[in-house]
């Protein structure tokens, strides 16, 4: 069998040997296959999955074989390698944003690749960028080939990524990350997408990611990475029924799934609101006489002392946006939003600054929240720096160890840059920051969003204990309904701005009220390939 992809023995280290990235891993990708190449954070995936189109980072130092259509990519020239690129195989990088060049035309970029292989008539080029717009299924794609990223949402960017891809109809798509921080409905339709590249054009496609519902919902096969290795390679129904390594087996054991959350009814006391919206409106002024664009929409809520609230949604719902509202950093602009009963909508200067000295934010991305010339001291200890909440050295220094220690730090790291932690440390760093003015409400904007499972599981469970322990009341504001679920007394959904649905997580889970609530559960993959499958039937039949 004519493989598409054949990897052997490739090793990759850096520092003359001294760090080994990727050790000795062999992988192939057979005709009509998609092969998940999973694995945390720093595993070596998406080295391994770069090196198929000779993306090394500066420094690597690069042994084995891989064959790319029977062509050894590591011994290829460069006009070999330019042919390679785009006709053998192509990638779809995880953030879009970054992949696409904001100052042109979506249609001008998927045109340059078209170019560059030889296609030299524009109006050649643009009929084949509107047709490959259309195969992604990009609305409307005579208009949209003129827009600019910025106009795009999350998923159509995606998808016009996946269209840069498949221009010269590649024998390989490597996509990394592909659906990472996307909404779960989005998400689901670019899974569908990459199916149909391997069903309809019979693309070989190898996905690295470290979300296992999309594994189960997506893989034929799957390899686990772990240290610059591969621990287990199985059929993917085999590896989810029976792992046999023994990090798979943690790997999987992490996955938070819906509907087996450990969140409770809510038995909350309401005789003490820290935080409540009113008939909430938050309208943000467009420039140049264009019309105000409205986030939020008369919701209404509210969070008792020592409760915690999910709310969730797709972008664009304005979950965010009441986040932001809840510090002063999004205007109220309708209704009323009060915090510790004060309303927003009124407070001031010094008395906003009084507010937030009791609330905590924990960020989406600690590694763009934090200054990076900071040491993980300085960073903990800033709130209480800017607040002068302490009055000796001393007590500050005892105080940034003690919160180090709270979130299960070594004290060793306070001397570091955020730079040298991981994206799990990185957060607990975050969650000390927000905890260091010992706050009574914590707003957490997507704090797990883009966390490999197994460390997004150890910073829910410590969540969950420092919430316990230290009882403060949060909103907890997320995309993916099983984390909501694992970490929530309530939940709300929302949409377009607007509150569809209120209540508790058991009863918002299991017996959701709303259509669109609804719609959200059903577009979770499950991780259980057999499960998921029979899930994905069930939807077609209905739909």
């Amino acid at each position: 069998m004519n493989m598409p992809l054949k990897i052997e023995n490739l090793k990759i280290s850096f520092g003359r040997g001294a760090v080994e990235a990727v050790r000795d891993v062999s992988l192939e990708l057979r005709p009509g296959e998609i092969l998940a190449l999973v694995g945390e954070s720093g595993s070596g995936k998406s080295l391994t999955a770069r090196s198929v189109l000779k993306m090394f980072p500066e420094g690597a130092v690069v042994d084995g074989r891989i064959s790319l259509t029977g062509d050894n990519v590591l011994e290829a020239s460069p006009n070999d390698l330019e042919r390679l690129r785009g006709e053998a195989a192509a990638m779809v990088f995880q953030e879009p944003s970054t992949a696409l060049n904001p100052v042109f035309t979506i249609g001008w970029q998927i045109g340059e690749g078209l170019k560059a292989h030889g296609m030299r008539d524009p109006r050649e080029r643009r009929a084949r960028a509107v047709e490959l717009l259309r195969d992604v299924d990009i609305p409307d794609p005579e208009t949209r080939v003129d827009c600019y990223p910025h106009q795009l949402s999350g998923g159509q960017k995606q998808r016009v990524v996946i269209a840069m891809a498949l221009a010269l109809r590649p024998a390989v798509i490597i996509a990394d990350e592909p659906t990472t921080a996307l909404d779960v409905t989005v998400q689901a339709g670019i899974l569908d997408l990459l199916r149909r590249c391997r069903d309809e054009l019979g693309s070989s496609i190898l996905i690295i990611t470290h979300n296992l519902g999309v594994v189960a919902d997506l893989a034929d096969r799957v390899a686990v990475m772990y240290q610059g290795r591969i621990v287990e390679e199985a059929s993917s129904t085999a590896l989810f029924s029976s792992p046999k390594a023994d990090y798979t087996r943690r790997l999987l054991a992490a996955v938070p799934r819906l509907g087996q959350g450990t969140a409770k009814d809510d038995n909350t006391s309401r005789e003490r609101l820290v935080l409540v919206a009113d008939q909430l409106e938050i309208t943000y002024p467009s420039r140049f006489g264009r019309t105000p664009v409205p986030a939020v929409k008369s919701v209404s809520f509210d969070i008792a002392a020592g409760e915690v609230l999910g709310l969730v949604g797709e972008s664009g719902s304005g979950k965010s946006t009441i986040g932001r509202a809840v510090v002063g950093l999004s205007p109220v602009t309708g209704g009323a939003m009060r915090l510790f009963g004060a309303d927003l909508r009124h407070v001031k200067g010094e008395s906003l600054r009084q507010l937030r000295r009791r609330v905590g934010f924990v960020f989406q991305d600690p590694a763009s929240s934090f200054n990076r010339f900071m040491t993980v001291f300085d960073c903990i200890g800033e709130p209480l720096r800017v607040h002068r909440a302490l009055s000796s050295s001393s007590e500050f220094r005892s105080r940034v160890l003690e919160l180090l220690d709270q979130v299960q730090l070594p004290r060793e790291m306070a001397t570091r840059y955020p730079g040298e932690l991981s994206g799990g440390q990185r957060q607990r760093v975050g969650l000390a920051r927000a905890l260091a003015l010992n706050p009574e409400f914590i707003v957490a904007d997507e704090p797990t969003s883009a966390l490999d499972v197994s460390i997004q599981a150890k910073v829910l469970e410590l969540f969950r204990a420092l919430q316990k322990e230290l009882g403060f009341a949060a909103l907890f504001i997320s995309h993916d309904l099983a984390v909501v679920e694992e970490i929530a007394h309530r939940v709300g959904v929302l949409r377009h701005g607007q509150l569809l649905e209120l209540g508790s997580a058991r009863q918002v889970m299991s017996s959701p009220s709303d259509d669109y609530t609804r719609l959200l559960i059903n577009s979770v993959p499950v991780p259980d390939p057999l499960a998921q499958a029979k899930k994905r039937m069930l939807a077609g039949s209905i739909s």
